[in-house]
């Protein structure tokens, strides 16, 4: 991929040098559970520019295996994806673990145990926020959270955003790399025009106040179905970013400190 694709982002980033304000970046990563060849490569770019990275762990799914490879990757950082990944919902109403068609109760115990097994495994690797599978939950759920100990939720919600508690910190998806169409949903690279057009959107709705300025504008990344495309595109923008003067990656951690 050329350099020329991503004019508009530096276009946007040039202004945010004029203001003299550094635009923030997170890149988050969902379905994490195992070690394989793809997970190494992403811990390699991360790596390679120090960017850190959110690793949105399905809890049911994790153990000693990634936890051995986590220790290595110090840019790495896990974020809770749900409990089991598992859709509850009746047929026709789309994919929901974190929705209300089953007793509250049961889904809250499942995030409790998701969290204990996470902050068991990671220490103090693990950022105990919520990132729902299929980016969505239940706005009903959310006041619940931040008595469990969760600090935020990171979803991807395009308009109509639930407002949740005083207490409990939102950063978004706003980009992914991905397009999942066909009846099998499959994933394929959603295009380099398509992408910077989220992020300069993203970008320029936060330096003229049209948005929360200091909520991250986040790339959203899935290891285990990004084609040579999605690689390539992610790989330069790391490069830019990391290289260019407004703009910085911010770490989980950061975005969600400890109280």
């Amino acid at each position: 991929m050329t350099l020329d694709v991503l004019n508009t982002l530096f276009t946007e980033l040039g202004k945010w040098a004029q203001a003299e304000m550094t635009a923030s970046f997170w890149w988050r990563d969902d379905d994490a559970g195992e070690p394989c060849i793809e997970l190494d490569r992403l811990i390699g770019l991360s790596d390679q520019y120090a960017a850190p990275c959110g690793l949105a762990t399905i809890p049911v799914r994790a153990g000693e295996p990634l936890r051995k490879t986590l220790a290595e990757a110090p840019h790495v950082w896990v974020l809770q994806h749900g409990y089991a990944h598992v859709n509850h919902a009746p047929k026709g109403n789309g994919a929901w673990e974190l929705g209300l068609h089953r007793p509250v109760s049961t889904v809250l115990d499942e995030l409790r145990q998701g969290m204990l097994k996470l902050s068991q495994l990671f220490k103090e690797r693990f950022v105990p926020v919520v990132v729902p599978p299929w980016n969505k939950m239940d706005p009903e759920l959310l006041p619940y959270l931040p008595v469990m100990g969760f600090r935020g939720v990171s979803a991807s919600y395009k308009a109509h955003r639930p407002v949740p508690p005083g207490d409990l910190r939102v950063a978004d998806a706003h980009c992914d790399l991905l397009s999942w169409k066909g009846k099998d949903k499959s994933a394929r690279f959603a295009g380099s025009e398509k992408c910077v057009t989220s992020l300069v959107d993203h970008l320029k709705d936060k330096r003229t106040g049209r948005t929360d300025e200091t909520e991250p504008t986040c790339v959203l990344t899935h290891h285990l179905e990004m084609d040579e495309a999605a690689w390539d595109f992610m790989d330069t923008l790391l490069s830019v970013i990391s290289g260019h003067p407004a703009a910085t990656w911010v770490a989980p951690v950061d975005i969600w400190p400890a109280n």
